[in-house]
């Protein structure tokens, strides 16, 4: 049984594929010492920034529609994500771990907003 990949997955297994390569380059880099502190520094929010725009390409360019609460939960996740880790900055040590942290619970904060909205607007039965 010889099944033929349709172009749609071919090109999905080439982007899987080149994300693969850069993580592992980038890796080597900062572990050889060729990356500077500051490119570690803008790595971060350069990859914060890669997840939000796969998720809004996902919303807007595979699903078709125009969310525009996307970028206020987003919001809403950045800032409740930037506080948590601005007030546990000297409590929760080593810095990778309150990152995740804070990246989670920026996460749980976006839902739970989304939740609230969301309850009432299931409940309309017209496009208003």
């Amino acid at each position: 049984m010889k099944k033929k990949l349709n172009k749609t997955t071919k090109s999905n297994l080439i982007t899987y594929a080149m994300v693969v390569i850069v993580y592992i380059i980038v890796q080597l880099l900062v572990s050889g010492g060729a990356v500077s502190s500051l490119m570690k520094g803008l790595l971060v929010p350069l990859c914060v920034y890669s997840i939000l725009a796969v998720s809004l390409n996902l919303t807007v360019g595979i699903l078709g529609e125009l969310s525009l609460g996307h970028a206020g939960f987003m919001c809403i996740g950045a800032f409740t994500s930037a506080t948590f880790s601005k007030l546990t900055n000297g409590v929760i040590q080593p810095a990778g771990f309150r990152f995740f942290l804070a990246i989670l619970v920026g996460a749980v904060f976006a839902g739970i907003f989304g939740l609230l909205i969301g309850i009432p607007v299931l409940r309309l039965t017209k496009q208003h």
